[in-house]
């Protein structure tokens, strides 16, 4: 089987960038960075879904999703969302969009140059030719067969194509014309729609995270090539033992929030603060035991509306019920916290298994709307916040969680994505936020 290891991908691209620079592509990003939650966004990166999901929705368990939904209903709910945040003036970077980017003029036509040529060494790396079954001297000619005669001739589409599929051609020797039939096999980038995952922006720039099921572990090797296109230099790569994803993230100004659970770990958070990555005076680092798909990241469960408010999924709330009673969460549902501080020698633990609502009431002044398990279900806690008390929520929650959000000051539009849900996430998951600028609180 021909292949070049994924694991060397991140010397290759920096090698790449380096060699021939990206000048060619004037659709880059000049500032990157996230201060806050609350700040307006003002680029973004998405990637909005297609044919790749196709084998995902035949067997929806397998691809990590949470059901069978229509394809084509979904891309159309994608793309109905990037109109709305291009309505209040984001600009938004999709990932075919970049590829694509310098490789085709407005006809379609290929336009050779380093962006073509780039985009044909990337996809090589995504095709694999399985020779196991042919003569020594056949398998020795097709590295070169597949090189000149396919990946140097196929159009950028098709290039974007294998990326987002990763192809396998099991090649079996016939007595035929050409001498081969093949069985196909495909990986295709199910998740891909979930840009928020594969990276963080903090204050001070962008990590590339590594992700935590293997059905995804490719996807920060394309996104990686998408933001070093777009002129983005990563400040650092999670490695090793680390697992770090995206919605385990939320910068709130001085402090920021990051989730420890199902899906990042303690080497992920501690590679970071060692690097010092996050911009930010203390991380407050959230330890979930359950690792519950339900609610497998941060912002599964909590999610940041402005300064001082925020929503909390009820099953990990403590406090009264109807009667007057004290109400704690189950033991394996409680979230504990450890704090650290930025020293002069880097991160300091200050606090350690500290109540986490208890630490966002009293120390941080937080105001928490407790959100009924139905609608954390619903996706009412994965919002995208696009200003303080604005939010751009999934619509199909209960009246009293809108009634809520309404009595805090809130102004929330609503959006339909009742077929992107059945992928397990909703808008903020959907939305990788590269640069928000500050917004002056109400």
């Amino acid at each position: 089987m021909i292949r070049v290891r994924l694991s060397n991908m991140s010397r290759i691209l920096s090698l790449l960038f380096i060699l021939v620079g990206t000048s060619a592509w004037a659709d880059q990003i000049h500032e990157v960075g996230n201060f806050a939650e609350w700040d307006r966004p003002k680029e973004v990166l998405m990637h909005t879904p297609g044919k790749e999901l196709f084998l995902g929705v035949v067997h929806p368990d397998a691809a990590l999703f949470a059901r069978a939904f229509d394809i084509k209903r979904a891309t159309q709910e994608h793309r109905n969302y990037i109109k709305l945040l291009e309505s209040r003036g984001v600009k938004v970077h999709t990932v075919v969009e970049t590829l694509l980017e310098g490789t085709i003029d407005k006809g379609g036509r290929p336009i050779p140059g380093h962006a073509l040529d780039q985009l044909r060494e990337f996809a090589r790396t995504f095709i694999r030719i399985d020779t196991t079954r042919l003569g020594e001297e056949s398998r020795a000619s097709q590295e070169d067969y597949l090189n000149n005669k396919v990946i140097n001739v196929l159009h950028p589409r098709e290039l974007v194509d294998i990326i987002l599929n990763q192809p396998t051609i099991h090649l079996i020797p016939t007595d035929s014309s050409t001498h081969f039939a093949a069985t196909y096999e495909l990986s295709p980038m199910m998740n891909l729609y979930f840009l928020r995952d594969q990276l963080i922006t903090t204050a001070k720039g962008v990590v590339i995270g590594r992700m935590n099921s293997p059905q995804r572990e490719v996807e920060t090797q394309i996104i990686e090539f998408v933001i070093r296109k777009l002129g983005i230099d990563p400040l650092y790569q999670v490695a090793g033992e680390g697992r770090l994803e995206g919605g385990d993230f939320l910068p709130a100004g001085d402090t920021v929030f990051q989730g420890q659970g199902l899906r990042t770990n303690s080497e992920a958070i501690k590679q970071l603060l060692e690097h010092q990555v996050y911009g930010a005076k203390r991380v407050v680092v959230v330890k979930e035991p359950w690792h519950n798909q339900d609610q497998m990241h941060l912002d599964t469960y909590f999610n940041i509306i402005s300064p001082q408010l925020a929503v909390l999924v009820k099953e990990r709330w403590r406090g009264k019920d109807e009667h007057g009673r004290i109400v704690k969460p189950e033991e394996k549902k409680h979230l504990s916290i450890d704090v650290y501080e930025l020293g002069a020698t880097g991160y300091e633990l200050k606090v350690r298994d500290a109540d986490f609502q208890d630490y966002l009431e009293r120390v941080l002044q937080f105001q928490l709307i407790p959100v009924a398990n139905i609608d954390q279900l619903k996706y009412g806690i994965n919002f995208l916040t696009v200003g303080p008390r604005q939010i751009l929520g999934v619509d199909g929650v209960s009246n009293a969680y809108k009634h809520a959000l309404a009595n805090k000051g809130v102004h929330v539009t609503w959006i339909d994505f009742g077929n992107l849900t059945g992928g397990y996430g909703a808008a903020h998951c959907l939305t990788q936020v590269l640069h928000r600028v500050p917004v002056k609180p109400r």
